[in-house]
């Protein structure tokens, strides 16, 4: 047998074939590897993905129900009846909507999803309307459009940051969302550098496109010049920053402890703010409420924050506006920058008539001086001085809700506008 397998490696022909059966067999072996390969790296590209818990949802726009509103530039009709024939009676608006004395403005920026936490205690604590009616805590969220690093839309972002979604119901109870800036920097992966003006008109149409919103307010990303200017010339009511305020003579010359005979009749206004991301007891919060309830050294001031980091940071903000509601004893409204800023508009922009016919005071609101197109709260109250009881008031627009207190003569009128 040796002598014959010897023989047949010494032929031509056989040993042809054999190098050739070898070069086969190699060139499966390589195909068949090259398969095994690719399906491996195919299945390591999507596993990630599939664990990726910031995974953007469905693109689905979180919009209010129901039909857009238009803006309102009627006149509205209040009726007041006195016990008895009048001999003057005079209206006027008080510096804080529902008469209040004392005012703060909150808002938490970068979209933070701890906002959501945050109502859990601001839709449980109420100050009044000073005619009986309960009036939550609100807040305004500066958002982004898209992060910079990823270009993920922010509104989409889940687990990253409040997404149209989680913002909606909030919306709904009074929530404002306020421009931060389409992107939040000049650099990064994806940016529009120094175009303020871009960032700003495309921010806010994400926004409407997304969430049916209109903004009106901004709150400056970091501390970039131009973006105040950018937001005027866009048409907005106002913006806050903690020093940066481009041409505008700011409320707030030094500090964030504001005074209300500060503000004049505006267009824009600049507002400087507050800010703590220190949610203990020695964070900028304690220091700026307890000063204003302490006395009249100052009338409101507004705060910002990147949220709530951790459960300790939530239970202090919890007994942060416990102590306000508390201390405050129903003197003072917590809301967003715009909520404020859309009331003080109004009382100066809104044209107000009145006549007295026998015991009756009717009281004429032309809006069409109210130039402002982006208004979202077009609230007003007024005071009455008379020389007679007020009976009853009634208002000829069902759009507004109408409350009043007889005793200390306060009107309210109500309307909000959040679907454009």
């Amino acid at each position: 047998m040796e002598k014959r397998a010897d023989k047949l490696n010494k032929n031509p022909t056989f040993a042809k074939k054999r190098i050739l059966m070898k070069r086969i067999f190699a060139l499966n072996l390589i195909i068949l590897c090259s398969v095994l390969i690719f399906s491996c790296t195919k299945q390591g590209s999507i596993k990630p993905e599939k664990e990726d818990p910031t995974k953007e949802e469905t693109n689905l726009p979180s919009i209010p129900d129901g039909p857009a509103m238009p803006s309102f530039t009627g006149k509205i009709e209040i009726k007041v009846t006195f016990s008895d024939k009048l001999t003057s009676a005079t209206t006027s608006f008080p510096l804080l909507k529902y008469n209040k004395g004392k005012a703060i403005l909150m808002e938490f920026d970068d979209a933070a999803l701890t906002v959501v936490k945050a109502y859990e205690k601001l839709s449980n604590t109420f100050y009044t309307d000073g005619a009986g009616n309960k009036k939550q805590y609100n807040v305004g969220l500066a958002v982004n459009g898209k992060n910079q690093y990823s270009d993920k839309e922010i509104g989409f972002y889940t687990n990253y940051a409040a997404t149209y979604a989680q913002r909606l119901p909030l919306i709904l109870k009074g929530m404002d969302i306020m421009n931060h800036s389409f992107y939040h920097e000049e650099k990064g992966n994806f940016n529009n550098g120094k175009d303020r003006e871009k960032n700003i008109k495309d921010l806010d149409a994400m926004i409407l496109l997304n969430q049916g919103y209109k903004m009106n307010t901004l709150i400056v990303p970091t501390n970039l010049s131009g973006f105040h200017t950018a937001s005027a010339e866009f048409g907005y009511i106002g913006g806050a920053s903690q020093g940066t305020f481009d041409k505008f003579e700011q409320i707030g010359k030094f500090t964030p402890k504001l005074k209300l005979s500060d503000i004049k009749p505006f267009e824009y206004l600049a507002i400087r703010r507050g800010f703590t991301d220190d949610w203990s007891n020695e964070g900028a919060h304690w220091e700026l409420s307890n000063s204003l309830l302490a006395d009249n050294s100052f009338d409101f001031f507004e705060i910002g924050t990147h949220g709530l980091k951790d459960d300790d940071a939530i239970k202090n903000f919890n007994e942060w506006i416990d102590h306000i509601a508390l201390k405050s004893k129903d003197n003072l409204i917590f809301c967003s920058l715009r909520e404020f800023l859309e009331y003080q508009y109004i009382k100066d922009h809104v044209t107000k008539n009145q006549v007295i016919d026998g015991n009756t005071l009717t009281i004429t609101l032309d809006y069409s001086t109210v130039t402002n197109k982006n208004i979202s709260w077009y609230d007003l109250s007024l005071l009455v001085s008379s020389d007679k009881a007020m009976s009853f008031v009634t208002v000829n627009n069902t759009d507004f809700s109408l409350t009043y207190n007889k005793d200390s003569k306060l009107i309210n009128l109500t309307k909000r506008r959040i679907k454009w």
